[in-house]
């Protein structure tokens, strides 16, 4: 049997022989429709692989040191074959107080619009508030309970786009809505669990929709900590702008910092319905406590990056009781 491999190659011909055992033959090293061309000039192998296995033995190539590299290519050149998500795939508990609401809201058209229809957009509403989730348009949830179970927004059309013009000027108009209430299961899927795109939106949506249930029901909380000499942080009220005088009937509040700076560092805390609030306990402790966990997320990465922990004397502020690596000073 001629090489399947070029003249010249470190790669040793690859010979059939009887000797080799079943688990070494050739339909063993390509499953999946394997055509090799010889020609007279070039040698080309040319392999349509949806799974593949390359084995390797002393019986089957000598393990050389020019034949030890190519083995090792071969195994990189192996494949495995696509698997479901797992984080996609568990269903997400609902309990009884949250709400699930299934819409196409009105969405504008920019330039970079591929198609004539807005995504949709799946509402959690629950006893600490509201979030909204968009999604894709391959992304389907089926929703059940103890009598039944149905795919949510299965008989709503979608929303056509707007014009940006007629977007601002008008008040949206209200939409049809596919509503559910706990409790039951949740289940994500996708159309094709076969493409890569698809299978970590799958995972994403998934990971969105449960953050979200646990939001609105149990709420998530942030601690920061603050470790350094004259360290400490205060919650003080926004003075109103005396050029505006509805300013001064919104009683928002920031974070006083003082963090070794010659000047304090104010932080305003979020206007949303999604923030929850904002303690200090103690001078030198943070608590903050909202339903968005993104939102949350991006405060106390905020407020740590004023001042990030430092490994030599271990200064900083610290997110969540994270945890550093230490280091010594290296000394003369």
């Amino acid at each position: 049997m001629p090489s399947i491999f070029p003249e010249g190659s470190c790669v040793a011909p690859f010979v059939a022989s009887p000797r080799l055992h079943n688990e070494y033959s050739l339909a063993s090293l390509f499953k999946k429709s394997t055509s090799a061309h010889l020609g007279s000039d070039r040698t080309m192998l040319s392999c349509n692989l949806f799974t593949v296995t390359a084995r390797a033995s002393s019986s089957l190539i000598p393990t050389t040191a020019s034949t030890r590299s190519a083995l090792f290519g071969l195994r990189q050149f192996s494949v495995t074959a696509s698997r479901a998500s797992h984080i996609g795939s568990k269903p997400i508990d609902i309990p009884p107080e949250v709400t699930l609401s299934f819409s196409y809201p009105v969405r504008p058209r920019t330039s970079t619009s591929a198609i004539p229809y807005g995504y949709p957009q799946l509402s959690v509403k629950g006893k600490l508030g509201k979030l909204d989730v968009d999604v894709l348009p391959f992304v389907t949830f089926t929703f059940e309970d103890a009598t039944s179970s149905r795919v949510l927004g299965a008989d709503l059309e979608p929303t056509p786009l707007t014009s940006p013009g007629n977007f601002v000027a008008q008040v949206p108009p209200p939409v049809p809505q596919d509503n559910v209430s706990g409790p039951g299961l949740l289940k994500v899927t996708v159309q094709d669990a076969t493409a890569k795109r698809q299978r970590g939106i799958w995972g994403l949506t998934r990971a969105l929709m449960a953050n979200a249930v646990q939001g609105v029901t149990e709420a998530f909380t942030s601690s920061l900590e603050l470790v350094g000499v004259g360290y400490r942080a205060s919650l003080e009220d926004i003075p109103p702008n005396p050029n505006d005088p509805t300013d001064s009937q919104l009683k928002r509040q920031r974070l006083n910092l003082r963090v070794g700076y010659s000047h304090p560092v104010l932080i305003n805390l979020p206007d949303s319905d999604t923030f929850l609030s904002c303690e200090v306990p103690s001078p030198n402790k943070i608590l903050l406590k909202g339903i968005d966990k993104q939102e949350l997320g991006l405060l106390g990465a905020g407020i740590r990056k004023w001042r990030p922990p430092e490994p030599y004397n271990g200064k900083g502020i610290y997110l969540n009781n994270e945890i550093i690596k230490r280091k010594e000073v290296k000394k003369k």
